[in-house]
């Protein structure tokens, strides 16, 4: 059966059902700060101005005010990670001793304060697949911050997936964030580039150069990594990014969600793809 970690509760114990959990996607879930908002685009709702996340005080604020372990016990029911950057755990460039970001509330009031903003406060939607983990994700942010400070609000848009993915190729996006997870890939240079570099596929739809404090040094290193063929080299390249966008993020990494498949307990032998666990069983081996 296709599933996510929020609906193993309703499974778990079923007859003739067995769950299988190891592992972790390579697709981190990820809220997009959009830095490259048109004049008269957002929703009407919307108040703030279209260079809100162009100051990187803001992106941070959002990052501290995120309830990772609310998420992950929650909506992910504890499968899964924290994933701070946009390098999964288990592929290779990942550092466990990147700073990672955690809720930190009173950091998060600091840095707005410093931005501007905090009295007088902001509305701004989310978009996201209704029925989902990406829902729910954009809902933990919405109590986040709303929670932080009553005169934040956050209009969770979710959405039928048809409509998501038409409002997701417009240009210029139409909305300041949106939820949802990575294309999973099995090197760091295709996270990087699409999702990190300031002149990659989302790096341009988001305007990230304009947000970057010096975007051609990210750019730079992402390039070099790329091409770098000493193993330990590249490793140390990415761990100076990692901590490069710890301090510079143009995404909130929500988690790496956990692997989860129910299926039926006379399955037997099948293994798992996790560049593309589900609904995928084209990819696995079993027998009955």
């Amino acid at each position: 059966i296709e599933t996510d970690p929020s609906f193993i509760a309703d499974l778990e114990g079923a007859e003739g059902v067995a769950i299988y959990s190891e592992g972790l996607l390579l697709e981190p879930i990820h809220i997009g700060f959009n830095l490259n908002i048109a004049e008269g685009t957002l929703p009407e709702e919307d108040t703030i101005p279209t260079d809100f996340f162009r100051d990187r005080r803001i992106r941070q604020a959002f990052n501290y005010a995120f309830d990772y372990q609310g998420f992950l016990n929650g909506p992910l029911a504890g499968f899964g990670d924290f994933q701070p950057h946009y390098i999964p755990i288990g592929l290779f460039g990942y550092d466990p001793e990147a700073p990672v970001y955690s809720q930190d509330l009173a950091r998060a009031e600091e840095l707005f304060r410093e931005a501007g903003g905090w009295d007088e406060g902001f509305t701004v939607s989310v978009i996201a697949e209704e029925g989902n983990l990406f829902a729910l994700a954009a809902l933990v942010l919405k109590d986040s911050l709303e929670g932080l400070n009553p005169n934040f609000k956050v209009n969770v848009l979710a959405v039928a997936e048809a409509v998501f993915d038409d409002a997701l190729v417009q240009e210029p996006l139409e909305y300041a964030m949106w939820v949802k997870n990575a294309d999973p890939a099995a090197d760091p240079d295709a996270y990087m580039q699409a999702y990190v570099h300031p002149d990659g596929a989302w790096g341009t739809v988001h305007g990230m150069r304009s947000g970057y404090q010096d975007p051609d040094r990210i750019a730079g290193l992402i390039d070099e990594a790329a091409v770098e063929l000493d193993p330990d080299r590249r490793a140390a390249i990415y761990a100076e990014l990692q901590r490069l966008l710890f301090e510079d993020p143009m995404w909130i990494i929500a988690a790496q969600e956990g692997i989860v498949m129910a299926y039926r307990d006379y399955l037997q032998g099948f293994a798992m793809q996790p560049l593309w666990p589900r609904p995928s069983l084209r990819f696995a081996l079993f027998d009955k």
